[in-house]
């Protein structure tokens, strides 16, 4: 998203509401009136204008984000999917992100939503393979951002496979953010094999992994099998997981943080 003459003159109030949006993806007048202090006419006009510029889609009873502004559909369907729990594991990860670090995010709904958390003060690096993140990192001015280029798979927004690979093996970070499909078996299980190299490769390229799940991908499995759990450092959830997945958890020395 390139930054029009328009965008620029947003007022601090306009720019706040945006980025709030970005994050939620509906906000209520009443709620941002009661917000910032003012009336919901000044709210309005805020969100007419902002509309204007096609920004933001007016709606009833407030605001909402332009749907597919960096998505597909399919992609802005899986996000809406337990977005509720996906923004508790984005928020609990980006408390174990520091101010200047190198993270790496993998593509998927759950790490994007990561890159919608983060702080518009954050002055470190993002890597990431995932055009909606990608998207994201354009409002996320103070911060160096490398895009891992490769072929685009359209259904998963990401860029993948040797060129992804590559790039990737030459790159070092302090975290890598990686999204799973189903955790069964003392493993994490992805979708599609195709996917399997890259994230490993991102995996490789990091200091510590960080797994994020929902509780939904608990005792799942998936068509390929990506990692053992002594392979990641960290979960990162939304729920306690069954006790199963706890006791191996447990023996593979994984921390597990359950986001509140």
């Amino acid at each position: 998203m390139s930054v029009t003459r328009e965008e620029a003159a947003l007022t601090p109030r306009q720019r706040t509401i945006l980025d709030e949006l970005g994050r939620r993806g509906f906000l209520s007048t009443t709620d941002l009136a009661g917000t910032f202090d003012v009336s919901d006419m000044t709210i309005r006009r805020d969100t007419r204008a902002l509309s204007k510029m096609g920004l933001v889609k007016v709606v009833h009873g407030g605001v909402s984000a332009v749907e597919g502004h960096g998505q597909n559909a399919d992609f802005a369907a899986r996000a809406r999917e337990d977005a509720a729990a996906k923004r508790r594991v984005a928020r609990a990860c980006v408390d174990l992100i520091a101010e200047r670090d190198a993270v790496i995010l993998d593509a998927g709904t759950t790490t994007y939503q990561i890159a919608q958390e983060l702080p518009a003060t954050f002055t470190g690096t993002i890597i990431t393979h995932s055009a909606p993140a990608i998207q994201r990192c354009l409002q996320l001015t103070s911060a160096r951002t490398i895009c891992l280029g490769g072929e685009l798979l359209l259904d998963s927004q990401a860029f993948n496979g040797a060129i992804t690979v590559s790039a990737a093996e030459g790159l070092h970070a302090k975290t890598a953010f990686i999204g799973v499909s189903g955790i069964h078996d003392e493993a994490f299980y992805i979708e599609r094999d195709v996917e399997r190299a890259t994230k490993l490769a991102l995996m490789a390229s990091a200091e510590q992994v960080v797994v994020v799940a929902t509780h939904q991908k608990m005792l799942r499995y998936a068509l390929a099998r990506l990692a053992a759990f002594d392979a990641v450092d960290i979960l990162v959830t939304d729920a306690p997981p069954p006790a199963e997945i706890m006791t191996a958890l447990e023996a593979a020395g994984v921390r597990l943080i359950v986001a509140a």
